[in-house]
């Protein structure tokens, strides 16, 4: 069946007249915006759409987990999701009652996810109480299957004797009669059958197999002492009630309850019941009647409340793999099959066994996959998707399938400002694409802060992923950069690792300081440490900078090491000889010999390389005159240690 196109308007004139383009924006949006066609054939003219103002419009899907009042339900939900991989990781011998209790727990975020959604409806007056409501109608489909599906697929039931499970279910999800009675019993007891609700409660409750509840109420009865009442609690007492522990086998119990529907028939047809027509219609009931069946079929709000109720009183052994058919059977019986909710046909495929039809049916519920890849793993961890696996003839895979559906809901959590973390979890769960699909992702997600651009580089390092570090440290850099922050930009540049883009910030600090006689960032410059080995030109600048600090501190001698050192090295730019030579005027003219006879050879050396330079013409002559005198200087000292 082909789903039909959804339409958007986009509100813009200018579009409507030029037409529109659109380009996918990080992760779930698209940028739309005026654009007009222009082939290869088209004359080159002026466009006339312009000049005018243009806008970028984004369209994004609808995603119902980003609403504030669901946002508990999927933080709760990744730390059941994570308990299940560690347990499966751990290898613990009983999984399958650790993973039956991981999946109440799953049950529970989404019954504490309605309740809040049920509280806020409550107090809502404006036109959002009506999406509240459809979020409602959405998560209570959830929590019905998947209640269904942890009874069939993952608890572990002895010998597969399903109705104690159904009967909790269906309690669990139509629990009005409970309600009723615990009113009825918690009122005024005298003439208790006066209230309207009396046999309503009583006979729903014997449909939901509340045995004990139904003789306590038909006890308050005015006339709980006549015979036909005392008949009727006689017979509900000693009806059998299988219990896979009491040590008495199905065909044992069979042959009991057999006895006990040939001794209740016999009753009714005595005509024991008649004078009360409700005892006498719950007595029928009781032995499977068709007709009387027929009578309450309409007080049951749908098909599978239906079936609880008729297996008790007619397959009280029924298997886990015989609900299929009688399911059928039911909504054949209330003929509702032209009426089905989608919520039925999951139900149905269930009831079947059918894995496979129902993971393609809750992929088409609308609470934007939470549903179908949190179940999904947990069936496949169970071992309920073993089958695909088997199956030569299946182009499906169990741990494919598992893959995909989380690959979907965490690209979708990736797409969010503060989930994006959360969706991380799920795809590093993904063992054939997670980590690819990390990498295309995480340097796409918006660097709106420092704080969140350092998470993200957290995230990056614990995944082993130095390339997307590298990126986003570039991009940060030139962004700092382009505001004018030297010093931040060199930060995020050593972040990096690159020794090519940090030379150019490096540069960047020794063309400021030929330009304005100053060095910038100093207290970063003073901690580069061993970080200035990324590249040449930082090493420089790094050893530029202690020169001017020992310079500073009267240290005249180890900044003439350091300057010479530069000197003779092959690091110091073209650009900056001019000022690393003129730095040597100070220290020549010292009244204290700083410089030996090595050193200022080194220097004169480096002069007559250099000479060239236009810069130097001015100073060239007035440090090689500083220079003579230093190296005379020198000379005499020198000779002096010799004797």
């Amino acid at each position: 069946m082909e789903v039909p196109c959804k339409t958007f308007v986009i509100p813009n004139e200018l579009c409507r007249r030029a037409g529109l383009a659109g380009v996918w924006a990080p992760l779930n949006e698209v940028a739309v915006f005026p654009s007009h066609l222009v082939k290869a054939h088209n004359p080159d003219a002026p466009s006339p759409y312009g000049p005018s103002n243009a806008s970028v419009y984004k369209v994004r899907q609808q995603v119902i987990l980003f609403e504030p009042i669901l946002r508990k339900l999927v933080n709760e939900a990744n730390g059941t999701f994570l308990s299940v991989q560690e347990l499966i990781s751990n290898n613990v011998l009983d999984s399958k009652v650790e993973l039956q209790k991981l999946s109440c727990q799953y049950r529970s975020i989404i019954r504490a996810c309605l309740e809040n959604l049920q509280d806020e409806a409550m107090r809502d007056k404006t036109n959002y109480k009506e999406e509240l409501q459809n979020y409602i109608t959405i998560f209570y489909s959830v929590e019905c299957v998947w209640h269904l599906c942890e009874i069939l697929f993952v608890e572990n039931i002895p010998g597969g004797v399903v109705l104690p499970h159904l009967l909790e279910w269906i309690r669990f999800h139509f629990p009005k009669y409970e309600r009723k009675a615990a009113t009825l019993l918690a009122g005024d007891l005298v003439g208790i059958e006066t209230h309207p609700d009396y046999w309503q409660t009583v006979i729903g409750s014997l449909m939901q197999g509340r045995i004990e509840v139904v003789r306590a109420l038909l006890r308050l009865h005015s006339a709980g002492d006549s015979k036909p009442f005392k008949l009727v609690d006689q017979a509900l007492k000693a009806m059998p009630t299988y219990n896979i522990y009491s040590g008495v086998s199905a065909t044992e119990f069979n042959l009991k309850w057999k006895h006990w529907l040939v001794d209740t028939q016999s009753k009714i047809d005595a005509k024991l019941f008649i004078s009360e027509k409700h005892l006498h219609l719950m007595m029928r009931l009781s032995v499977g009647e068709e007709t009387a069946w027929n009578e309450v079929q309409s007080h049951c709000e749908a098909w599978y409340e239906l079936l609880a109720a008729w297996l008790v009183f007619t397959e009280p052994t029924v298997k886990s793999f015989e609900l299929g058919q009688f399911a059928r059977r039911c909504i054949a019986r209330m003929n509702v099959g032209l009426r089905m909710r989608h919520l039925d046909y999951v139900l149905l495929a269930a009831m079947e066994a059918d894995i496979i039809q129902v993971i393609k049916e809750i992929q088409q519920m609308s609470e934007n996959g939470w549903f179908v890849s949190h179940l999904t793993d947990l069936l496949y961890h169970a071992g309920r998707l073993v089958v695909l696996d088997n199956n030569p003839e299946s182009h499906l895979v169990g741990s494919r399938l598992r893959e995909c559906f989380l690959l979907d809901y965490g690209t979708l959590l990736m797409g969010h400002t503060s989930l994006w973390q959360v969706g991380l979890s799920y795809l590093d769960h993904c063992p054939t694409e997670g980590l690819k699909t990390i990498e295309l992702l995480l340097p796409r997600l918006p660097l709106k802060s420092e704080a969140r651009t350092q998470k993200i580089i957290r995230e990056a390092h614990k995944r082993d992923l130095p390339q997307i570090i590298q990126s986003i440290c570039k991009i940060q850099a030139m962004n700092s950069l382009k505001r004018g922050h030297l010093g931040n930009a060199l930060t995020w540049g050593i972040k990096s690792q690159d020794g090519t883009f940090t030379s150019l910030l490096a540069d960047k600090f020794l063309r400021e300081y030929c330009k304005n006689g100053k060095l910038l960032n100093i207290d970063l410059l003073d901690s580069l440490g061993s970080s200035m080995l990324i590249s040449d030109r930082l090493i420089f600048l790094g050893k530029y900078f202690e020169f001017h600090k020992e310079y500073r501190s009267r240290n005249y001698k180890e900044s003439a090491n350091l300057l010479i050192s530069l000197l003779s090295s092959k690091l110091t730019p073209k650009y900056f000889w001019a000022t690393l030579l003129d730095d040597t005027i100070p220290l020549l003219e010292c009244n204290e010999l700083i410089m030996s006879s090595l050193d200022t050879f080194t220097l004169l050396h480096c002069l007559q390389e250099k000479s060239d330079l236009p810069e130097l013409q001015d100073k060239i002559e007035l440090i090689r005159l500083g220079a003579a005198r230093n190296l005379s200087r020198a000379l005499m000292y020198e000779a002096q240690l010799v004797k």
